[in-house]
């Protein structure tokens, strides 16, 4: 018998030679005791595919070695994808991109006669499916791709599973294995590689003929149906970054691939040569989002482009990209400042010091908002379109480094607006040119530079003189599916500012209606003298979710919040009972408020128009409401029109704005807001209690804050800020103003042992909806895709400021996500990868 390394190869072996180049043993898995295949894997077992980076069937060798392996195993063959929601940048754009290519593969499979099952991670689906199919099969057959994150699940894999994993290269003309190692300089790599891309790039994929039975066994999972599934509904349900959206004129899938590429032979590919470093030319294939997920074939795309003796779009599709795809191969440190070449390393070591014009942090840099025209208007296309040009993403990533303290940053920066944007994100290809921003793939040119050193530089501002600056911006900005969505915000609160700010971000026409002189709703501050200043709604925030921390970082790096180092506590029976100092509380500076100025800061933004009806229809909203403006008498006021509104009050106020005929809205009765008063108190001396912050127990007052103690506050005055148990607020809802002082002053006095000193200031405020008592917790907003009426707020999953803002990611998603069905469903054909825009009826 032989034992089960031999056994392996014999079957590696039996590969036909075009495919034996392509693969290798990834895993053997776990010998059995008899030293033959691991007996659980019976006869019935499948081969199992499992497809994530060549999601199509044609010309694809993973799968075609997975068929002639079930052939010689006897074996049935099943098909496996998976989306997960367990990746760095997972986002709506990707997981529409791979799902609509799903959907295609699945109709491509069915065809063929393959079992092809898909798996979503999702709100009561989140399984180990991955883990769980290998298990149970035969042998497992995957995609070959050096990158995250199916690098880091295979490593799981292998370090957990008895099956034995094949590896096959399906993504570049010449295998990977080919090389034995990573080249760095392009000449180097064309010369290696000369004699393998003659062979290669003008022959014929050989076919395949080899016809497993389909494996019929019963799942250890319930895969989704691809054929029935509401993408946007699906989408809505996955723990992902809701603020970018799907990219409307470049749908997933390998039939969209493929008329895109089609369109670009007949009409741009004769001009690329020529035209191909001019962005405003549109002369681009614009394919990389394709070929990162494999739904169109790089063999049959470099056999059709040499056909056409194309010899400059291959250069950039094989020596360029491939070498890439082998550097990332070969280096386990390709994301990493140690992959650099010594001279690149040390030259920015060298000019660490440097002055920098700006230091940026990465909001700025995400939403564009920088002192560079045309670096601002390449991010864009990023946040907009989901790509950006390849000659104009060289000079924006060698701007970064002016604009960080230090390689390292500049790096983390690069990766992260790459990879979160684009949909080519995370490719090998994409570390390329990250890299190359670096040094590396390069060469030192002097004399040295500030900054980059000997790093080759390009500075935005020459760029910007050979190129039509202002069409290029005019592109960019072009809604490109039709005319642009024109969207209502009714509230500012700080879940409605952030649904605001994304759809604009994406280029979306947005108004936000409130009924107050600011923005933030309860992250509020009032201030009434110099030194008199006290934060009577909100206290402070915490962050514990991903999607919201990477602003909270930029907010702190800004100057915009800081951490609240007060001491916190829990009061009790006229003592410290616990410490409570144990979480970051963050607070904004100077005030609560500045949050909802910043968030504010770029929309559009009718302040004092409280809106109490909403008319028409979709398409064709209209608001109706009172303009408040102080010394004036009141007014009535009616909005243009709008496509959707959302809205962003209190539950009851909600209801009373929401038709009543959708029947969608009942769930919101669920909720349940509760009353808060606050007391603001100023004391010209210190008060003397040994903590900034107590969680009082068994009295009214619920919460006591030295507000002065909180960072960049007045501390000329000792200002305090007490709020009350929602129960004893709905008792006393009624009382005046002063009786509240009186009555929570008393209680002051009697709850704390150290008398405070006179208070030279008192003041009450009354918050109808402070708090929430039962929330939603099933979803993080409302979203009736029929009638295009929306809702977010921190009464649903999370109250408080961090669940108010993820329910206005969430909103921004699902309104997205509505278009992006409208857009898809408009055209049964692939013509969407046509250039040219299209006027289609959004809502």
């Amino acid at each position: 018998m032989l034992n089960r390394s031999n056994a392996l190869q014999e079957i590696l072996a039996s590969l036909p030679p075009h495919l034996l180049e392509r693969a290798r043993w990834y895993s053997l898995g776990r010998e059995s005791d008899d030293g033959s295949l691991d007996p659980r894997s019976s006869s019935t077992a499948p081969v199992v595919y499992w497809t994530h980076h060549a999601l199509r069937t044609d010309e694809n060798p993973a799968l075609d070695a997975a068929r002639h392996i079930a052939i010689s195993l006897d074996a049935p063959l099943l098909v496996y994808q998976g989306v997960s929601e367990n990746y760095r940048f997972a986002s709506d754009r990707h997981h529409w991109f791979s799902l609509q290519g799903a959907v295609d593969l699945a109709q491509k499979y069915g065809k063929l006669g393959i079992r092809h099952v898909l798996h979503v991670d999702r709100r009561e689906y989140r399984i180990p499916a991955l883990k769980r199919i290998t298990a149970m099969a035969k042998i497992l057959v995957t995609d070959e791709f050096p990158g995250e994150p199916t690098d880091v699940w295979l490593e799981r894999l292998r370090g957990t599973s008895a099956t034995p994993i094949l590896t096959v290269d399906a993504s570049c003309v010449v295998p990977l294995q080919k090389l034995g190692r990573a080249y760095d300089r392009a000449f180097a790599y064309k010369d290696a590689t000369r004699k393998w891309y003659k062979e290669r790039v003008g022959a014929p994929w050989p076919g395949c003929d080899a016809q497993p039975s389909p494996w019929d066994g019963e799942l250890p999972f319930v895969p989704i149906d691809p054929q029935c599934i509401d993408l946007a509904e699906l989408v809505s349900q996955c723990e992902i970054d809701h603020s970018i959206g799907p990219v409307f004129d470049t749908p997933g899938g390998t039939t969209a691939g493929y008329a895109r590429w089609e369109h670009f032979c007949r009409t741009k590919l004769s001009k690329y040569a020529k035209q191909r470093n001019d962005p405003t030319s549109e002369v681009a294939s614009r394919m990389s989002a394709y070929l990162h997920y494999g739904m169109v074939s790089p063999m049959r795309l470099a056999r059709e482009a040499h056909h056409r003796n194309a010899e400059k779009y291959l250069e950039e599709l094989l020596i360029w990209r491939e070498m890439a795809y082998g550097y990332c191969f070969y280096r386990d440190d390709y994301n990493t400042l140690d992959t650099l070449p010594a001279w690149a390393t040390q030259t920015l070591t060298e000019h660490e010091a440097d002055r920098r014009d700006e230091l940026y942090a990465w909001e700025d840099l995400a939403r564009g908002k920088t002192s560079d025209r045309l670096w601002n208007a390449c991010q864009r296309s990023l946040v907009k379109h989901g790509e950006l040009h390849n000659n104009v993403r060289m000079t924006w990533g060698k701007a970064i480094p002016h604009w960080t303290r230090n390689a390292g940053d500049a790096l983390r920066q690069l990766i992260d607006l790459n990879h979160r944007y684009a949909l080519d994100g995370r490719d090998p290809a994409s570390y390329g040119g990250i890299l190359w921003c670096l040094g590396q793939f390069d060469r030192p040119f002097h004399p040295p530079q500030p900054v980059l050193g000997t790093v080759r530089t390009r500075p935005t501002s020459e760029h910007a003189q050979r190129m039509d600056l202002p069409k290029y911006e005019s592109q960019i900005d072009r809604f490109r599916m039709g005319a642009v969505p024109r969207i209502a915000v009714v509230g500012a609160g700080l879940g409605g500012l952030m649904a605001a700010r994304i759809l604009s971000d994406h280029g979306w026409d947005v108004t936000v209606f409130d009924k107050s002189r600011g923005a933030g709703g309860r992250a509020s501050t009032r201030r009434l003298e110099q030194m008199l200043q006290f934060d009577h709604g909100a206290q402070y925030f915490t962050c514990k979710d991903s999607r919201v921390a990477k602003y909270v970082c930029s907010w702190i790096e800004m100057g915009l919040a800081g951490v609240w180092t007060g001491r916190i506590v829990e009061w009790r029976d006229g003592a410290i009972a616990a410490e409570k100092s144990n979480a970051h509380r963050m607070v904004w500076i100077p005030g609560m408020n500045a949050m909802g100025k910043h968030l504010s800061k770029d929309l559009k933004v009718q302040y004092q128009r409280r809106v109490d009806r909403i008319d028409g229809e979709p398409g064709a909203y209209r608001l109706a409401g009172q303009i408040s403006l102080a010394m004036i008498e009141e007014e009535r006021f009616e909005s243009e029109t709008f496509d959707s509104v959302l809205l962003n009050c209190p539950a009851h106020q909600t209801l009373q704005l929401v038709p009543s005929h959708l029947d969608s809205a009942k769930k919101l009765q669920q909720a349940n807001h509760r009353p808060c008063w606050t007391l603001m108190v100023a004391f010209g001396t210190k008060w003397g209690l040994p903590f900034d912050g107590a969680f009082v127990k068994e009295s009214p007052i619920a919460w006591i804050a030295r507000d002065s103690s909180k960072p960049n506050r007045p501390s000329e005055l000792d200002c305090w800020v007490l709020q009350t148990s929602s129960d004893w607020a709905a008792e006393h809802l009624a009382l005046d103003r002063d009786t509240v002082c009186e009555v929570l002053m008393q209680e002051l006095y009697r709850l704390f042992p150290i008398t405070p000193p006179e208070p030279f200031f008192r003041q009450a405020h009354r918050w109808l909806y402070a708090a929430v008592e039962q929330g939603i917790s099933d979803t993080p907003c409302f979203w009736d895709s029929q009638h295009r009426i929306g809702a977010c707020g921190d009464w649903f999953q999370t109250p408080n400021i961090e669940g108010a803002l993820l329910s206005g990611m969430a909103l921004a998603g699902r309104v997205m996500g509505t278009v992006a069905t409208d857009i898809f469903a408009s055209s049964s054909s692939p013509s969407l990868q046509i250039d040219a825009p299209q006027q289609l009826e959004l809502f």
